[in-house]
């Protein structure tokens, strides 16, 4: 990361903290819509974790 101020580190977790709690819910509502997932929604929902583990390192990243 380059050299960010306080602020700016704070607007960016702010923006994938939005991001995350978006993509959680994605994950909910695939999940509720079906008790038994098929192969396109389990699909969906490992390219969505794998989008929330992206922005969960992103974040860990701005505090280094």
């Amino acid at each position: 990361m380059q050299n960010l101020t306080n602020d700016q580190k704070a607007n960016l977790y702010n923006q994938y903290l939005f991001r995350y709690e978006r993509i959680q819910e994605q994950i909910r509502q695939i999940k509720a819509e079906n008790f038994e997932l098929s192969p396109a929604n389990e699909q969906k929902v490992k390219i969505l974790e794998m989008e929330a583990r992206k922005i969960f390192n992103e974040t860990s990243r701005l505090y280094k």
